[in-house]
């Protein structure tokens, strides 16, 4: 029970309120009843001693003790009181069946004697006021007015027996009134309170009820506030959370890249190394086969541009990929560069007897790096003609709007395996063995292109058509 009462709030308010309520009712019955005899007492004289002044003032007007004895009578049964009079020597004029013996005093009509003792039972019961009474003719009266108090000691009597019906009842209301008390001002309570458990535990989603003016009403505004202003906090913090997760991803990415860069760069570089490492100990130890020098010089030579190639666009990656500044762009015709490259290779061109589709404005404006575009548009078109078979077809279309540019590289009588399409843009990677034997390549020029058009924000990609592969790019023309 102690532990019920530690954690309801209800309770605790319902215990107190009921408690206040019996000790007020209860202190309020008792100062009724301690204080109601004497306040009953105090008005019942200032009533009496009312009434005795008219009484005097009619008394005043008449000329004899005869003549007042039928307005005193009416007095007595008007106010409920008895009334005596004594003239000036001290005798009783009235109440006229008064028997006087020595010092003994017999009121026939309304005392009774008690045998064991000498006073009168009612004097204990009354309470007197003595007034100076002067009639018309000038003789003086004393006019003694005895109010019965046995109706205020019976007022009192009845308090006390009623007192256990007001108990029964003042425990009913109190009980009721704690009841009502308690769910009518923890009830709003409560709502804070499982609103604030809710958002606790994180949950945003309950609302109190702002319909209250008073501070409960405010606290329920700024409970809604705060927990608005976390939700949305927590909002933030979730939305940053995923930024941060997928940028940490992303850097990990970019990270288990570079190390399967260098470590593919590495293998292009053994492999070649290994080579001339082979022709040149075969030479220097004289051993069967390579006594023409000449002929393994050259081979060595041929290996060693090839590396030179490699490393050259190695440096060149690592100057693209760390290079964090903004591009330089400047005013290019890009028609006249698509054609500037396209006569640089014609003698590859001629060597494979390819033919040559060219579709290119005169003029084609566009804002973008020209050394890096060059190096992309070089690497396109030697990777198609590298990849064509004799005799086959290349073709070249460029287009513009207003806002972008395109452009189109295809090279015909080859397919690239559609598994292998998403991976052509990755370093050191080849689609085909069998058709990239005794090509040449390196296996970066097209991870060099991807990171050059990634830096232009253009859209590219390879496809296969009909007659061969596509390579495709836009790009916009502003800057």
């Amino acid at each position: 029970m102690i532990n019920v009462i530690k954690r309801k709030l209800s309770v605790k308010v319902f215990l107190i309120t009921f408690f206040l309520l019996m000790v007020a009712c209860c202190g309020t019955f008792s100062c009724i009843l301690k204080i109601m005899p004497t306040s009953y007492l105090k008005t019942l004289n200032q009533n009496t001693e009312k009434e005795s002044l008219k009484l005097i003032e009619t008394l005043s007007a008449f000329d004899n003790v005869t003549e007042c004895i039928e307005a005193i009578s009416d007095f007595e049964r008007e106010a409920d009181v008895s009334v005596w009079l004594d003239d000036h020597n001290g005798n009783t004029v009235y109440p006229q069946n008064i028997i006087q013996d020595g010092d003994t005093v017999c009121y026939e009509t309304y005392v009774t004697y008690d045998e064991n003792t000498d006073d009168l039972p009612f004097l204990t019961e009354r309470s007197s006021q003595t007034f100076t009474v002067t009639l018309n003719n000038g003789d003086n009266y004393t006019l003694i007015v005895f109010t019965d108090l046995f109706v205020v000691r019976q007022s009192t009597d009845v308090l006390i027996s009623i007192f256990p019906y007001v108990l029964l009842m003042v425990f009913g209301l109190s009980l009721l009134c704690s009841l009502f008390y308690s769910c009518f001002i923890t009830r709003p309570i409560l709502q804070l309170s499982k609103i604030s458990e809710q958002i606790a535990a994180l949950d945003f989603s309950g609302k109190c009820d702002e319909t209250r003016n008073d501070e409960l009403g405010r606290l329920a505004h700024n409970l809604n506030y705060l927990s608005a202003s976390l939700s949305h906090s927590m909002e933030e913090l979730r939305a940053a959370n995923m930024q941060l997760k997928t940028d940490i991803e992303k850097e990990q990415e970019i990270e288990r890249q570079r190390i399967d860069f260098f470590a593919a760069a590495s293998h292009e570089l053994k492999t070649p190394l290994t080579i001339l490492k082979g022709h040149l100990s075969g030479m220097l130890n004289n051993v069967a086969g390579y006594e023409d020098h000449s002929k393994y010089l050259m081979r060595s030579l041929t290996v060693t541009e090839k590396m030179e190639t490699l490393i050259k666009e190695l440096l060149y990656i690592s100057k693209m990929d760390n290079n964090n500044t903004a591009l330089k762009r400047q005013k290019i015709n890009l028609a006249e560069l698509l054609r500037k490259e396209i006569t640089a290779l014609s003698d590859c061109i001629s060597e494979k007897k390819l033919l040559l589709d060219v579709n290119v404005p005169d003029k084609i404006i566009c804002y973008l790096e020209k050394e890096e575009i060059e190096r992309a548009v070089q690497n396109i078109l030697v990777n198609a003609i590298r990849y064509s078979p004799k005799g086959e077809r290349i073709s070249v279309i460029a287009e513009e709007t207003t806002a972008e540019i395109s452009c189109r590289i295809e090279n015909t009588g080859v397919k690239i395996p559609i598994n292998s399409l998403p991976r052509l843009f990755e370093a050191f990677y080849r689609a085909d063995i069998s058709r990239n034997s005794n090509t040449g390549g390196t296996g970066l020029g097209l991870y060099i292109v991807r990171g050059i058009f990634e830096r232009h924000g253009a859209k590219y990609g390879i496809t296969n058509t009909e007659q061969g592969v596509c390579f495709w790019f836009k790009i916009n023309k502003a800057i």
